[in-house]
């Protein structure tokens, strides 16, 4: 049985089949006619992340986003899952989900991904990953995402409660960008923007003959303007929603995804939770919930299979023994 773990988020899609080396790709699926020239031998209408992104300002081609908010707004989800299963091979997929998603989403996005791949699919709530990916059975999970904050806790790998929050990375990156639009007159994707941020790469555009250049440096008072307001409002919200519980509990405080990547983020989340401990991020915030959904599926395969060996195992017969 080979597993993987597959996250499928708003900007990036994650897949891993060893828990270690992750493949990750934009978010994006394009549509269009056949182009004229096919300078690799083959031809398609369909195209999948980095290559779905260079067909952006390309016309009669459609570009989507298959997740808005933490939801599957367009089918062509499932062809970020096909692209994956290309780069991450195996039979058994351990996909993670918005906290608050409905039994019904479940049931259907279930339902959908085995009928188009032809694999068993389980489930997780979407925090829960990096808490397993840590090794933790016990604490609590702020996963900022692209289109939502996921927030879970969990005692001794049993959810207790969590929330989804219509906050996410692209909140700040809408926000930042009008600012940059007012300023330079150019508009930045969301790719670009992470670049920007993340990567610290000078990112632009050629506008009126002119190349246009945008440097961090140029953004950073904004970006921490607008970035210590959306943490104040997040850390309110995960405030409310840890207020009673046994310190026990929060021993283990997780902060992760792709909004604990960007500059300052870990240090102000921190600030806001001084008074409750320490807030643990991983290495690569970014990719530890595919790795720990790996994990998870890992170690419920084989807990099953020695459920079935005790099942399967003969009965001792009951008798007295001969002297």
């Amino acid at each position: 049985m080979k597993f993987v773990g597959l996250d499928i988020g708003t900007n990036y899609t994650k897949v891993t089949n060893d828990g270690e080396n992750v493949f990750v790709f934009p978010s994006i699926v394009a549509y269009g006619k056949k182009r004229d020239w096919s300078l690799k031998g083959e031809e398609k209408d369909v195209y999948v992340g980095e290559e779905a992104i260079h067909f952006q300002s390309v016309e009669d081609i459609e570009i989507l986003r298959p997740l808005h908010e933490g939801r599957i707004m367009h089918e062509s989800y499932v062809e970020l899952a096909k692209y994956a299963l290309k780069k991450a091979e195996g039979d058994l997929i351990a996909i993670g989900l918005p906290v608050k998603s409905s039994r019904k989403e479940r049931e259907e996005i279930k339902s959908k991904l085995q009928e188009s791949l032809k694999k068993e699919i389980v489930l997780f709530p979407q925090p829960v990953g990096s808490l397993a990916f840590l090794n933790y059975d016990t604490g609590v999970c702020v996963d900022i995402g692209f289109g939502t904050t996921d927030i879970a806790v969990l005692v001794d790998m049993e959810f207790l409660k969590g929330d989804t929050m219509l906050i996410g990375v692209d909140n700040i990156y809408e926000s930042l960008e009008l600012e940059i639009r007012n300023k330079t007159g150019v508009s930045i994707t969301p790719e670009e923007m992470t670049k920007l941020l993340v990567e610290k790469k000078t990112v632009g555009r050629i506008r009126s003959g002119k190349k246009v250049s945008i440097s961090y440096e140029d953004i950073k008072e904004d970006y921490e303007r607008l970035m210590k307001s959306w943490i104040d409002r997040i850390s309110s919200r995960v405030k409310m929603l840890i207020e009673g519980l046994s310190i026990s509990i929060v021993e283990n405080f997780v902060l992760s995804g792709g909004g604990a990547m960007l500059p300052g983020v870990h240090e102000e989340f921190q600030r806001h939770f001084s008074e409750i401990g320490e807030v643990i991020t991983p290495e690569n915030p970014l990719t530890s919930n595919v790795k720990g959904f790996y994990k998870l599926a890992k170690l419920l395969y084989e807990e099953k299979e020695v459920e079935e060996k005790k099942e399967e195992a003969p009965k001792e017969k009951k008798g007295r023994k001969k002297s």
